[in-house]
Formats: structure tokens, sequence, C-alpha cells
């Protein structure tokens, strides 16, 4: 497909957002220590028990092993946005969807700390909070809000992966890409 300057640029924004936020020691470099850090935080942040706390490391640590962060390893956060754009939008948009998937089940598992099956409001805060702790409580409301579609106040995984989808795979800006990983980057 055949995407405008203007859609590859907004594409590219989204990409510096999501590579910002993976960024959790601020280092400029995306690292394993970032998603160590990441797990930390959220299991803190959540209360959650010993299990659940190595659950979410293992987690991370799977989706760390998965972009190949391992041992030393680290990704300059600008080149990292790059590639990962150029690849999605060079992919077809179904094999990009079927990673995209896969990789935010796992996700979706480790925001839902309490394992109902769905992301409260607090736990996505929560999320929020780890990844871009400059996102206020109004914008991590809003952010929820715009995910939450069908407005019962909780976010299905389905939701969850519409606006991972929306995020990742869309080209034309929309109020649930603006949202999904909190107000984006300029």
């Amino acid at each position: 497909m055949a995407y405008t300057e203007q859609q590859k640029a907004y594409h590219l924004r989204k990409m510096r957002t999501r590579a910002a936020r993976l960024d959790i020691n601020k280092d400029g470099f995306i690292s394993r220590e970032d998603y160590e850090i990441m797990s930390k935080r959220l299991s803190e942040y959540s209360k959650v028990t010993e299990e659940q706390a190595k659950k979410i490391r293992d987690s991370l640590l799977a989706v760390a092993d998965s972009i190949k962060l391992t041992g030393d390893a680290k990704y300059p956060v600008k080149e990292f946005a790059a590639n990962v754009s150029l690849a999605f939008l060079g992919s077809t948009r179904e094999n990009m969807r079927t990673d995209l998937h896969n990789s935010h089940n796992a996700l979706f598992d480790v925001i839902d700390t309490n394992g109902d099956g769905h992301v409260s409001v607090e736990e996505f805060k929560v999320y929020l909070k780890v990844v871009a702790p400059e996102v206020t409580e109004d914008q991590a409301k809003h952010a929820f809000n715009v995910i939450d579609a069908d407005k019962n106040k909780e976010i299905s995984r389905e939701e969850f992966l519409a606006g991972a989808e929306d995020f990742f795979l869309g080209v034309e800006e929309t109020e649930l890409a603006a949202a999904f990983m909190g107000k984006l980057v300029d």
C-alpha cells in the first residue's frame, strides 16, 4: 500500500511515542533494563502478590526477548521508532495484526493485575503511570474513556486490541490512536 508523506509522518510520531514510553529509565535507549524496571513498577504500584509480580516480569521479559533485547542489547529510541514504523508500514497488514495481537494479548494480561479479564480505570492509570508518568490523571481518564468503546467503565480485551490496532496499524489521525499510549509526543 502506498502511504502519503503525512500518513508516514503521523505513523512515525506514534512510534516515537511508543519508543519514548518504552525508555523507562530515560537513557535514550530501549533495553532489557527498561522492561525490568517496568515490571517492578507495575508490580509495586499495583500492589500484587509475589506470584503475580513474577508473572508480570516473565510476560514483559518475553516481550523483550521477542524484540531481541537480550543481554546488553539496546536500541537508540529514535532508531527504534523509525525501524518499527518502517516495519509496520512495509509489512502486510495481516502479518502485523497477528504479531500485534500476540504481544498485546500478553500486555493486556499484565495490565489486568487482578485477572478478572477486564482493565479497570485504576489498572489503566497504573499502567500509564509506569510508561508515561507525565500523563495527568485527567489525561489518563480521557484515554481510558476513549478506549472503553462500549462505555461500561472497563476495557475489554477486544477494546484493548482495537486500540492497539488503531495505534500501530492506522495511518490516519484518530482519537483512539492519540489516546492509546497517552498523549502523543511531538
